[in-house]
């Protein structure tokens, strides 16, 4: 049958960086292993809704990827647009929102099914039952109304192993577009779910992947890692891998990474996102051999009160031991912040900005806390009556509120301009960080060689950094 699998990023601007929809990649691999025909529908460089209908022509299963419920709205205008061009088709949810929201999906945007959680087995099932014109309803991980009742079928069992699964179909992607619009690295998972217990994170994770943590061979990995290579016919690759936390790998599983890709002849140029509580002085040195450039460590905060609030479960003397760790074999480490939870006061945001003097970070993002359904913190803020926008979808995005210093919670101990002033001060000091670290102005200048494009950007931003604004606000 011919499935279409849509991303319906229409007319949204990706403050985190623009970067290919990994899952959904490895979704078009399991039905085209199974025998279907899929198109790959992707809005991100559609300047009109109908430019993608003469591909969804004909389609009998159409699937609509929503990452996140700030996208709900971009979602619900592609779907009913494609609900229009082909009215005969069914149409299919799934993605993080749907797997955690599944009634809501289905009362916002007129779908006939959601799939929730992992899905490479279940849209094959699905697809090969329609197409045997067999009744569906009985497939697990299939929520549905019926007489106006939500049904939720029971969900199987999530794959132990994740070598089974289908590499990305990156063939698809119009990654020339993706790189000339701003995307400098490819991304890649090697782990999928979390064991920790953050308050401004669980329990979503978990509606997807299900509980802790599940990895990826390095063979595998780099099975796949040459697989683009080959595509992309470049031998160096910058690669994001987009685990919540690559470091929970043990310091082993890089070395092979580090001696396979040797083996291959493939240099790896790559980031990823960790905790300073998962990385030991080897690990880092490992990393580093294997590729390792960056790592953007969740430091969120340098008050204990704050960190224990958010159930981080580490301490600041750990960040600190993890950036010189960093330092010393020349790993850029970026500190990620969480500014303006209801807790905090002004002596909290000034533990937090001494921290960054100790820490001395190659870079900085400082996000403003933001209660996202579905996660412990926003039951935290409607519970406690800190919650003061749950209507506004885009209020949702912490990325967003950051560049338009905007929040989703009220403030009991501060003002919204008393964040907005020690966001500006961090961003002047990372202004400063930027022009004076010899490490930065080395890796700026690779970069202004290799991508010109991105460097003269961030350069950009440290000039406004030090005005204490650092992103410019783009508009559409």
């Amino acid at each position: 049958m011919k499935v279409a699998l849509v991303y319906p990023r229409w007319d949204w601007i990706e403050y985190n960086g623009l970067a290919e929809p990994v899952g959904l990649l490895q979704l078009i691999s399991a039905l085209r292993n199974a025998g279907h025909q899929v198109e790959y529908l992707d809005y991100s460089f559609c300047s009109r809704l109908d430019e993608l209908d003469s591909r969804a022509a004909g389609s009998d299963l159409i699937g609509v990827a929503i990452s996140a419920a700030a996208k709900m709205s971009r979602a619900e205008i592609v779907t009913r647009h494609l609900k229009g061009a082909v009215p005969d088709a069914l149409f299919l949810a799934g993605g993080a929102y749907p797997s955690i929201f599944p009634g809501k999906t289905l009362e916002s945007i007129p779908f006939d099914f959601v799939l929730v959680g992992e899905a490479e087995e279940s849209i094959v099932e699905l697809a090969d039952t329609i197409t045997g014109g067999n009744d569906p309803h009985g497939i697990r991980n299939l929520v549905y109304l019926k007489d106006g009742k939500l049904v939720e079928n029971p969900r199987r069992p999530v794959p132990a192993d994740l070598d089974v699964l289908p590499f990305p179909a990156r063939d698809v992607v119009d990654y020339d577009s993706y790189l000339s619009d701003g995307m400098s690295e490819y991304g890649m998972i090697t782990t999928r779910g979390c064991p920790f217990d953050c308050l401004y994170c669980k329990p979503s994770t978990d509606f997807i992947f299900g509980g802790n943590i599940r990895y990826r061979s390095a063979a595998n990995v780099v099975e796949e890692i040459v697989q683009l290579a080959e595509l992309r016919s470049i031998r160096k690759l910058p690669v994001f891998f987009k685990d919540d936390t690559i470091t929970m790998h043990p310091a082993g599983w890089f070395e092979t990474l580090r001696d396979l890709l040797h083996k291959e002849g493939i240099e790896l140029c790559w980031h990823c996102n960790s905790r300073v509580d998962t990385v030991t002085r080897r690990k880092i040195r490992v990393m580093t051999e294997s590729g390792c450039r960056c790592i953007s460590f969740g430091v969120e905060s340098g008050s204990q009160k704050i960190l224990d609030f958010y159930r981080k479960g580490t301490t600041p003397e750990q960040a600190e031991q993890a950036f010189k760790w960093c330092r010393e074999f020349g790993v850029e480490a970026t500190a990620n912040l969480m500014i303006g939870f209801p807790m905090e006061n002004e002596e909290d945001l000034k533990a937090t900005y001494d921290h960054l003097k100790r820490l001395k970070p190659d870079d900085i993002i400082v996000y403003f806390s933001t209660a996202i359904p579905g996660r412990y913190i926003h039951d935290w803020a409607i519970e406690n009556g800190y919650l003061a926008n749950d209507t506004n979808p885009e209020l949702l995005d912490p990325a967003r509120n950051r560049a338009h210093e905007i929040m989703n919670m009220r403030l009991p101990f501060l003002e919204l301009d008393d964040v907005i002033h020690w966001k500006r001060r961090i961003e002047r000091y990372r202004s400063w960080r930027k022009v004076s670290s010899y490490n930065n102005i080395r890796h700026w200048a690779a970069e202004l060689v290799q991508h010109p494009g991105s460097a003269t950007k961030k350069a950009y931003r440290v000039i406004r950094g030090f005005g204490g604004k650092g992103e410019d606000i783009v508009t559409r």
